[in-house]
C-alpha cells in the first residue's frame, strides 16, 4: 500500500510540498515543491514510507543544462539533487504545478545521464 498524506496518494510524476531540512552545504532546504520521482515499483517496494524527489526552485541558473524551466510556470527542476526522504517528510500536495508529458520526458532524459542509465 502506497502510504498517504493529506488524504491524497503519493504518485509518480506528482508535485508535493516537502520539508527538506535540515541540510548540508549547498542541498535544497525550507518548505519546497518537489516532483516524486520514484516509480510505482519503488513505492510498492517501500510500503510508500520512502520516497524519491527532485526538488524545485523558482531561481534560474542560465547555463545549467541540467535544470529546467517547467512548462507550466512551475520553476525549474533541480534535476542534480534526487533526495529518497520519508514520507513523513510530505505536506501537501501541490496540485497548482503539473507537469506535462514533455516536462516528465525530459526528467526521465536528464535524470538517466545524471544517474548512469540507459537513456
Amino acid at each position: 500500500m502506497v502510504h498517504q498524506v493529506s488524504c491524497a496518494p503519493i504518485e509518480p510524476g506528482s508535485v508535493w510540498y516537502c520539508d527538506f531540512d535540515t541540510v548540508r552545504g549547498p542541498e535544497q532546504g525550507n518548505d519546497r515543491p518537489a516532483l516524486v520521482v520514484s516509480s510505482a515499483f519503488h513505492l510498492h517496494l517501500t510500503g510508500g514510507a520512502l520516497v524519491s524527489v527532485l526538488p524545485l526552485t523558482s531561481v534560474e541558473r542560465p547555463g545549467w543544462l541540467h535544470r529546467f524551466a517547467l512548462s507550466a510556470g512551475g520553476g525549474w527542476v533541480i534535476t542534480e539533487q534526487v533526495r529518497t526522504m520519508a514520507a513523513q517528510r510530505f505536506r501537501r500536495p501541490a496540485p497548482e504545478i503539473v507537469l506535462s508529458s514533455d516536462d516528465l520526458a525530459e526528467v526521465q532524459r536528464v535524470l538517466a545521464k545524471m544517474l548512469l542509465l540507459p537513456a
